[in-house]
């Protein structure tokens, strides 16, 4: 047995007048969509009628038709959506953290550091999960890590003096350098006028 088509019952003109200052005012497509339906749906459209016009499914135009009819203008609001499951779940997180506490050749890699795709490919291997090195670099930044580049700084291994004396021999070389540089900047040439030949 074939089911009923489902339609919206006539609507009074204060409910029309508002769905219409509703489609006017906003800016959401999701709920436009769904204010369209139900005043394409007052006029007879049929469902699939409507999914066409919409480029939706049938079934997903015949749930928001049920839900005005159910609870009115709320029913049609979009609620937030939650998005698609983490990829990195809690076993990735617990490898990540396994990972991230000691060096990778402890592991047995070849490398001494870790970085963004190495780690992504080792969740690869572990868990089985193909994660992009995006998604890798938010996981570390939720477990607490930040991920930076190392600068390599020998200050700790310096001795102030000689780094002084190095600066100062630097800058007054660097001044003689300046020095001659002005000095050749102006032409020592002389034009053929100003030549005295003796008679």
């Amino acid at each position: 047995m074939a089911k009923p088509a489902l339609f919206v019952p006539t609507l009074k003109l204060k409910e029309r007048k508002r769905i219409q200052n509703h489609l006017r005012r906003s800016r959401d497509t999701r709920y436009t969509d769904r204010l369209r339906a139900v005043l394409w749906s007052e006029q007879r459209q049929t469902v699939s009628a409507i999914a066409t016009l919409l480029g939706k499914d049938p079934t997903t135009v015949a749930a928001w038709l049920k839900d005005y009819l159910r609870f009115g203008l709320r029913g049609l609001t979009p609620g937030k959506s939650t998005g698609a499951p983490r990829k990195v779940d809690a076993d990735a997180d617990a490898c990540l953290e396994e990972a991230l506490g000691q060096s990778p050749r402890a592991l047995g890699y070849r490398f001494n550091r870790w970085t963004l795709p190495t780690l992504a490919e080792h969740v690869r291997r572990e868990v089985h999960v193909c994660v992009h090195p995006f998604t890798i670099s938010r996981a570390v930044h939720r477990l607490g890590y930040s991920y930076v580049r190392p600068k390599y700084c020998l200050r700790h291994r310096q001795k102030r003096a000689a780094v002084r004396r190095a600066r100062r021999r630097r800058d007054a070389a660097l001044k003689k350098v300046g020095a001659i540089q002005s000095a050749t900047c102006f032409s020592s040439r002389t034009s053929a006028s100003s030549i005295s030949i003796p008679a």
